[in-house]
């Protein structure tokens, strides 16, 4: 029997896990996509925003960005290709617990940005780094892939979520995860379920730790009050995906799906600053970079060619990561470091 955080982290990371081979976010031969994987637009639009900060923080060199759960390499390759004033002295490491993705994503990287250098200024690690530094730390769909623990309100206390032989089971919680949940939601209906977040909070704080000044950049699904969780049943808030579908129970076939869960923000420390995908977006230039576009599908909408439909296809990823039932929704929280 094992608890579900250390059952979920094993079925994800462990000898044989979901991540361990090489699954992951794509549009084909993978099992969800992703913002970067939606569109080049999203990495356009971080590197607009990496611009900006560079500037606010008084143009350091060097100016590090780290990058957690760097998968594939696609955020990196579209930030590099996507940033001016900040280009010379950007220096980027992504942080990806795969060997294998750390491999094909350095080697993607190198070839589509640095293919004239003898250096390049990204370094790959399975770890986040030591030492403080002046930058930027990303997360895009990192913590809902850290297993939180669960727990579910009784009629005298909480009790909390296991698995054994493929099969859930409830015990009474320890005293430590009863104090979290009765903190975090005082007034739980009996029955009503919650995540834990202590591996979410524990990455959290370390990013921040990181950071002498600078700005960390979280974006994922979740929810901004852990109230909310009450409000869903489970498997609204506890999901699996493989083959881009739902997957069923996450207790069964142990890394053949991934596992997911909304991240609860108001469990997490210090006190970011909260936007929407969407709104946020279109805050750092994404109307602008796609205004040559919709201008050029206006005039050619009534007999358009195959550039034309092209063109339109940019238009509809504009729209995917602006939607506000999908992507769009995505919370965007920034917490800033010695401003």
């Amino acid at each position: 029997m094992k608890r579900f955080d250390a059952f979920a982290e094993q079925a994800l990371y462990g000898p044989g896990g979901f991540y361990t081979r090489s699954r992951g976010a794509g549009t084909t031969e993978a099992d969800f996509i992703t913002s970067p994987e939606t569109s080049n637009l999203f990495g356009a639009c971080v590197a607009s925003y990496l611009d900006r900060v560079w500037r606010e923080l008084g143009e350091p060199n060097p100016f590090v960005v780290v990058e957690g759960g760097s998968g594939n390499g696609k955020l990196c390759r579209d930030i590099f290709l996507g940033v001016q004033d900040c280009a010379e002295s950007l220096r980027y490491v992504m942080v990806e617990r795969s060997d294998k993705q750390r491999d094909v994503a350095l080697r993607m990287v190198a070839a589509t940005c640095f293919t004239d250098s003898q250096e390049i200024p990204v370094a790959a690690l399975r770890d986040l780094p030591h030492g403080q530094f002046t930058g930027v730390v990303i997360a895009n769909e990192l913590l809902d892939n850290l297993p939180p623990r669960i727990v579910k309100r009784t009629g005298t206390g909480w009790s909390e979520l296991h698995v054994e032989d493929g099969s859930e089971t409830w015990r009474s919680a320890p005293e430590d995860a009863q104090n979290m949940a009765t903190a975090i939601s005082t007034n739980a209906p009996e029955g009503a379920c919650l995540p834990l977040q202590l591996k979410a909070a524990v990455w959290t704080k370390r990013a921040l730790q990181l950071l002498d000044k600078g700005r960390l950049l979280v974006v994922d699904y979740g929810f901004r009050n852990s109230d909310q969780f009450l409000q869903l049943p489970r498997d609204e808030w506890l999901r699996t995906y493989r083959g881009h579908r739902r997957a069923g129970t996450p207790f069964s076939e142990p890394g053949s799906r991934d596992i997911t869960c909304d991240v609860a923000f108001d469990q997490l420390p210090g006190d970011p600053l909260f936007q929407m995908q969407a709104d946020w977006l279109k805050d750092h230039g994404l109307i602008e970079m796609t205004e040559w576009a919709r201008e050029h599908w206006r005039n050619a909408a009534i007999s358009p060619d195959a550039r034309d439909v092209a063109i339109r296809s940019l238009l509809d990823e504009a729209t995917a990561l602006t939607d506000k039932e999908g992507l769009g929704n995505f919370v965007v929280a920034e917490w800033r470091v010695g401003d």
